[in-house]
């Protein structure tokens, strides 16, 4: 960093800076940025953002008391029952075991997986009935780790290469003695740790994989009830990976632990705003036009799609209590994200994308492939690095120069940009420009006086397939866009019939009606366009209902910006999520961005951990219930 070609690059930095500043074009610059700034600042829509007035229900109210229904229920059940539940889970045998299972898991407890190898192998050789190499191999192994009773977690703190991995990760005061060393003792857990085995390892006699998972989903099972925040984490994390039942189980089961956490604890108080009104009457009317549906029982299960993934707004919004927390569940969601498009990369790299399916090969003859790493589709991929970019944007600029993190968070950065370039998702990128105007003018506008420069630069770096793929938009002649231009106009005849109420919910339902509008015989799943989609399902309550749900959302993250310095992380993570959603709804004029459940999983997960972000930035009492 500080070798001489690196100062001389500084030095050669600011002599530019200071030589731009002193520039007549400078000043005729910061006239016309102070001019629309002054405009910006007085507009009608800066007047509504600033707005004060409640966007809730009054508790008093009748409506809200309907909506409230769901939370009053679960302060009922805590009169009733929390004291009852608490008392008997203290002196639970049940609960004891499950806490040693986890402590000993957490821990890395050597002699507790030495047992649980051993078990393993006596299980597996019984349910094969003969004697096993792999068995063999597990007990012997678990043998010898029995000698010692070493919690190899503990040895993780002192470690410098851990220390490079957590300082890199932003996860510095990150320690890992947070298991019971008192527990890792005594017979219960070995005998605990042997029955797991034993059940592990006959069930890998019929199934290696799924046998060899139990004792880690188990873990990830009994963790979750014991600290339903983790569940917020994991799901967060493994929202790109994991098949879409897996990760709705995921959801469920930690909405399920949190309800139990609060009845059992006494000061547990659930978060209500006007985000979370509008999530309630979104599933209500979503419910309804599904109960009046084309096809019924398909729409009821898309429905119920929607019910765990919009649903599990409130219990991110609950689970989320701290800062520290709500920071890391941020850091976890770029760093999945940043191995998602490290996949993607690596498919164009390597080639290990062999389709073309998405590319119209006469129009863009030297396209070479669209990559769509874990998420099947280069829309849906694209769609999903919307919702990432402005948060791994926020680290990278929050860090220091001479902290690793800041390096790291810029390398994330890059990733999911490049990732973002190979998709070759027009629409994603229309939204990526949207959403990076927002967040540059608010975040530090004076960056515009630069554009010039970047404009006598780009030509230079851009590849000409790119410039031919921006330069195709709103072109006809290209097939994918011809082909939505006339999914739109079959959709729109279909809304003059059924705007009021809507088809109901799913493609079972899209595919009953809409082939009677149809144009040029074109068969399509869904309208490729959100509001189209909304509008043609739902009904225009439904649509209006989803819109003023993104208004309100819009709404907190101003109140938090403006709550603190525009430099401050608090102020930058609003920013962050308020363009990276802008983003993701301008791309959703071209898609259907809520076709993919993960993707509509994440969205509606950075709504709610925005929602935290206010509930803990800019506390209000009177939101919680």
């Amino acid at each position: 960093m500080n070798s001489f070609i690196f100062s001389s690059l500084t030095k050669i930095c600011k002599s530019f800076c200071n030589m731009f500043k002193n520039s007549g074009l400078y000043c005729l610059l910061m006239k016309i940025y102070n001019g629309i700034s002054g405009s910006w600042r007085n507009s009608a829509i800066m007047t509504a953002l600033r707005s004060n007035r409640n966007d809730g229900l009054s508790e008093k109210s009748l409506t809200a008391k309907v909506i409230y229904c769901p939370f009053t229920f679960l302060r009922f059940l805590k009169r009733k029952t929390g004291g009852f539940i608490k008392r008997n889970i203290a002196v639970s045998c049940i609960c004891n075991w499950t806490n040693l299972y986890i402590q000993g898991f957490m821990a890395v407890n050597t002699r507790f997986f030495g047992i649980m190898l051993i078990g393993m192998a006596l299980g597996y050789m019984g349910g094969v009935q003969h004697f096993s190499k792999i068995g063999a191999i597990a007990g012997a192994a678990g043998a010898l780790m029995c000698i010692f009773n070493y919690n190899l977690m503990g040895f993780l703190n002192p470690s410098k290469f851990v220390d490079l991995i957590k300082s890199a990760a932003g996860f510095g005061d990150l320690n890992f003695d947070f298991f019971n060393e008192s527990l890792q003792k005594g017979r219960a857990r070995l005998i605990i740790a042997l029955l797991c085995g034993a059940v592990t390892g006959l069930a890998m006699s019929m199934n290696k994989l799924y046998g060899a998972a139990i004792p880690v989903v188990l873990f990830c099972v009994l963790l979750v009830l014991y600290s339903p925040v983790t569940g917020v984490f994991m799901a967060v994390f493994s929202a790109p990976f994991v098949p879409t039942m897996a990760l709705a189980g995921l959801c469920i089961w930690t909405g399920f632990s949190l309800i139990v956490k609060s009845v059992m604890q006494e000061d547990f108080k659930w978060r209500f705003d006007g985000i979370g009104m509008c999530v309630i009457l979104f599933l209500a009317v979503l419910f309804v036009s599904s109960l009046t549906s084309f096809a019924r029982m398909g729409s009821l299960k898309v429905w119920s799609m929607y019910l765990v993934f919009v649903g599990f707004y409130f219990i991110i919004v609950n689970a989320v209590r701290t800062k520290e927390q709500l920071h890391a569940v941020f850091k976890v969601l770029v760093i999945s994200g940043a191995l998602v498009a490290l996949y993607g990369i690596m498919q164009y790299v390597f080639g290990w994308t062999t389709s073309n399916a998405w590319i119209d090969e006469e129009m863009f003859e030297d396209a070479t492939m669209r990559v769509y790493s874990t998420l099947g589709n280069p829309n849906v991929l694209g769609e999903y690095l919307l919702l990432i970019i402005p948060v791994s944007v926020v680290y990278m600029l929050k860090f220091r120069w001479k902290e690793l993190s800041k390096w790291a968070y810029a390398l994330m950065t890059a990733l999911l940009a490049v990732c973002l370039i190979l998709t070759q998702s027009r629409g994603c990128w229309i939204g990526f420009m949207i959403s990076l105007v927002i967040f540059v003018t608010f975040y530090e506008g004076k960056w515009w006086g630069f554009i010039p420069i970047v404009l006598c630069i780009l030509p230079f770096v851009i590849p000409q397939t790119i410039v031919d793929r921006i330069m195709s938009v709103g072109n006809l002649e290209d097939s994918s866009t011809s082909y939505r231009v006339f999914i739109w106009m079959g959709t729109l005849g279909m809304m003059r019939h059924y705007w009021l109420g809507g088809i109901g919910m799913g493609e079972a339902a899209f595919s009953q009606v809409y082939p009677f509008f149809s144009y040029n015989a074109i068969i399509a799943p869904h309208s490729h366009n959100l509001f189209l989609q909304l509008l043609v399902e739902a009904g225009i309550s439904g649509l209006i209902v989803f819109l003023v749900m993104q208004i309100v959302f819009v709404k907190k993250m101003s109140v938090v910006y403006r709550a603190n310095d525009k430099k401050s992380e608090n102020s930058m993570l609003a920013l962050a999520l308020s363009s990276g959603v802008i983003g993701f709804l301008a791309q959703s004029m071209f898609d259907y961005t809520f076709y993919n459940y993960r993707v509509m999983a994440v969205f509606f997960m950075i709504i709610a951990l925005g929602a935290a972000l206010k509930h803990i930035a800019v506390p209000s009492g009177r939101d919680e219930l």
